[in-house]
């Protein structure tokens, strides 16, 4: 009966912790990777439309089988993205058609992320009028700092362009969690368990010794 505890406990046991191993060490593969930068940057405002736009994520895409898509909006409605994207690695270069109005620009993305699953997202950028940019005035020298302008873009938010939105590292956070909670639970049982069948055999060396110590006592006085 004993052995057959030891054995169930040791069974439990293994189980939790190879649940929560393998849930910890599978989570890395699990996430997906994320738009990390963009040319032209997103939200940002440039003079002049660019021939072309670049994309560049957090992992190196699988390519092929025009596994990626860039669809690239101009104001007027016209996508102006020409052929298929070119990808290289970690990122995907769109060209685009000549001389299209100046104003709001919707880049719309969908790349196959390293793990294997269809990521996408969107972002906007502004192109703007050629005229306005004659017109302004040139700017006064000033002592007053200036804030730069930033570079990276964020990962896009969901805008059912189809596949999935890129946003492993919460993806990642969560099943480190769960992993963390049942290599901790598994700990704690196991240490329960052991705590308790420790007791068990303390209970019943101390019935053994007390069943024991009459019969030495009698065999002393018959001596």
């Amino acid at each position: 009966m004993r052995n057959h505890r030891r054995s169930l406990i040791t069974s439990l046991a293994t189980l939790l912790l190879g649940a929560g191993l393998t849930l910890a060490v599978a989570t890395p593969a699990q996430a997906h990777d994320e738009l990390v930068s963009s040319s032209p940057a997103a939200e940002s405002t440039i003079t002049g439309s660019p021939t072309e736009i670049t994309l560049s994520f957090s992992g190196e895409l699988i390519a092929g089988m025009q596994s990626a898509a860039v669809d690239v909006i101009a104001p007027d409605g016209k996508n102006i993205a020409t052929d298929a994207p070119a990808e290289d690695g970690t990122s995907i270069t769109q060209q685009l058609a000549p001389n299209p109005p100046a104003g709001l620009f919707t880049v719309r993305w969908k790349v196959v992320s390293s793990d294997g699953h269809p990521i996408s997202g969107e972002y906007t950028y502004t192109v703007a009028p050629t005229d306005a940019v004659a017109s302004r005035p040139a700017a006064t020298p000033s002592t007053a700092p200036q804030t730069p302008a930033p570079t990276a873009t964020e990962a896009p938010a969901d805008n059912g362009y189809g596949g999935e939105t890129s946003g492993g590292g919460d993806t990642f956070a969560i099943l480190a969690v769960l992993g963390g909670v049942v290599v901790l639970g598994a700990t704690l049982v196991i240490v329960l368990m052991v705590g308790r069948e420790r007791r068990q055999l303390d209970r019943a060396a101390a019935a053994r010794a007390a069943r024991d110590a009459p019969a030495e006592k009698d065999s002393t006085n018959e001596s």
